[in-house]
């Protein structure tokens, strides 16, 4: 009798436990504890119950720490965003190699944790969990991918280790057989330590590690990067000379601005004066004017006249001595009267 009430309590149990199982599929394999955390500077609700929660946030140094952080500290977010942008992912060696962090995870992860930093003290880190769009030669469109870390300042260097790189987050068949159409809730990911190494799928990539001082912590610590004084200086130099060029930009353009206005109010009259049409009375008025005869007047000076009157004297001297007939001085005197 009781032996089969045992082997029944245990059916019911197995029982429970795959009803559990296949019931309650969203259960996080990973979730981040709050236990450490300190104070949060942005945070995104998961968007279903068990799915991944995003945060930046402050929280205490792991233990048996080394040595405490160089914090609180500033840094620039354009500085630190220029730094994060140096590296890249690559899902296989053969494979393209694509941008780590995506814009939104930039500008999101740079202004934030530089807020934290200026704030944090010597016995803490600033973790976070963030998601962006990404684009791959292995899928055709950009989904959204889950990446966690911790960053620190110590010895004077920036220090970021991941705990999770472009994890998928797209549900699996059973969970869009069961209506889940947005993330996975069968997730494993953290957010990176000191003392524990983290294996990711891929590869992450710094080209001309030397040239942009980016070094990983050591040949087995893929997940740990180490960002030196010269990765920061040479941030900071990017950084003003896009700013150099913009304000460049930005003075030659109201450089061209200004000449070209000049340029215009030189035009304008010219444009005017040949673009000028007359309004219809005062063009029949010209087309009248043209059409008239132009009637020039000869004028006679005192000296032009003295010379008529002795011409017409001599003619008629000559006719008075023979010289010219009557008919003659006649013609002769009309030719010069017409000349009046």
């Amino acid at each position: 009798m009781m032996c089969n009430y045992s082997k029944k309590k245990y059916l019911n149990l197995a029982l429970f436990i795959v009803l559990f199982i296949f019931v309650f599929p969203q259960i996080n394999s990973a979730k981040i504890s709050d236990r450490r955390a300190v104070k949060t500077y942005w945070s995104e609700a998961p968007i279903m119950p068990g799915a991944a929660k995003y945060f930046v946030r402050t929280e205490k140094i792991e233990k048996k720490a080394k040595s405490l952080n160089n914090h609180p500290i500033k840094l620039n977010e354009n500085t630190l965003r220029v730094m994060l942008k140096q590296l890249s992912y690559k899902y296989d060696r053969d494979e393209p190699e694509i941008p780590l962090f995506s814009k939104k995870e930039l500008i999101l992860l740079s202004e934030n944790v530089s807020k934290a930093l200026m704030e944090a003290q010597p016995n803490e880190d600033v973790t976070f969990v963030i998601k962006g769009p990404h684009k791959s030669t292995r899928w055709g469109f950009a989904e959204d991918r889950l990446t966690a870390g911790r960053i620190f300042v110590s010895n004077n260097q920036l220090n970021l280790i991941f705990g999770a790189v472009q994890v998928n987050l797209q549900p699996t068949l059973d969970e869009r057989y069961q209506g889940n159409v947005w993330e996975t809730a069968k997730l494993t990911y953290d957010i990176g330590y000191r003392k524990k190494k983290i294996k990711y799928e891929g590869l992450i990539v710094v080209y001309n590690q030397k040239k942009k001082g980016i070094y990983r912590k050591s040949t087995d610590r893929k997940d740990w990067f180490v960002f030196t004084n010269d990765a920061y200086k040479q941030a900071r130099q990017g950084e003003n000379q896009k700013n150099l060029g913009k304000e460049q930009y930005k003075t030659l353009q109201q450089q061209i601005d200004t000449l070209q206005k000049q340029l215009n109010k030189q035009d304008q009259p010219q444009q005017r004066k040949q673009q000028y049409t007359p309004p219809p009375q005062q063009r029949q008025q010209i087309q009248r004017k043209k059409e008239q005869p132009v009637v020039t007047k000869k004028r006679t000076n005192a000296s032009d006249a003295n010379v008529l009157e002795q011409r017409i004297k001599t003619i008629e001297q000559l006719y008075k001595k023979g010289i010219l007939s009557e008919e003659e001085y006649k013609k002769k005197r009309n030719e010069i009267l017409k000349g009046l």
